[in-house]
């Protein structure tokens, strides 16, 4: 048994709730969570249970248009990642993109979570920042709202902005950094609701 590797796994879950940093301002307003523990080939793809979340999100950003959303995706070193390989790097990267359990998971969540709510929900991609937070284990996307004046460089929760592509939020990311490109999705029908 690897005792050094457990005792990693220990140490993160203690950093994780010592240092809990969300929301760090009074601005800063929790609107909902999303799960993502049911699909193990697509970690990160947006789940259908998720629309009353998204749904309650682009409703919120509707009636205020003073706020922007931050998406705060995390991920679990073991969760996320087949059991052989439990979050340690892999020799070989995926080029595809597609076999993301190896990958970023945690801004994948973020930036599909923000592609749902442009293309289905008609939010404004400008109003929504996906983040990551690697001091938080978790399978989820947490959705808060922020002033508008958040944005790539400060979204008030000092979590670490994704390189999104194509950029929407201003100003962009140096054009020399590795970006995400969203993975897509089919409509979540109504009758998916819990």
């Amino acid at each position: 048994m690897n005792y050094l590797w457990i005792a990693g796994v220990v140490a993160a879950a203690v950093a994780n709730a010592v240092a809990q940093r969300l929301p760090l301002d009074p601005a800063v307003k929790p609107v909902c969570t999303i799960a993502f523990d049911k699909n193990t080939k697509q970690p990160a793809r947006v789940e259908d249970d998720a629309l009353s979340c998204l749904e309650q999100a682009a409703q919120r950003l509707k009636q205020d248009p003073s706020k922007n959303l931050v998406i705060v995706g995390t991920s679990h070193p073991i969760l996320d990642h087949e059991e052989k390989d439990h979050g340690m790097e892999r020799a070989v990267e995926d080029e595809s993109g597609e076999d993301i359990r190896f990958e970023d998971v945690a801004a994948y969540r973020a930036v599909n979570t923000k592609a749902y709510l442009t293309k289905w929900l008609g939010v404004e991609p400008s109003r929504i920042i996906p983040t990551t937070d690697e001091y938080a284990l978790g399978r989820q996307a947490k959705l808060f709202l922020v002033p508008g004046d958040a944005n790539f460089f400060h979204n008030y929760l000092r979590t670490t902005a994704t390189n999104e592509n194509p950029c929407t939020v201003k100003p962009c990311y140096p054009p020399n950094e590795d970006t995400l490109k969203a993975q897509t999705r089919d409509r979540i029908k109504p009758s998916a609701k819990p």
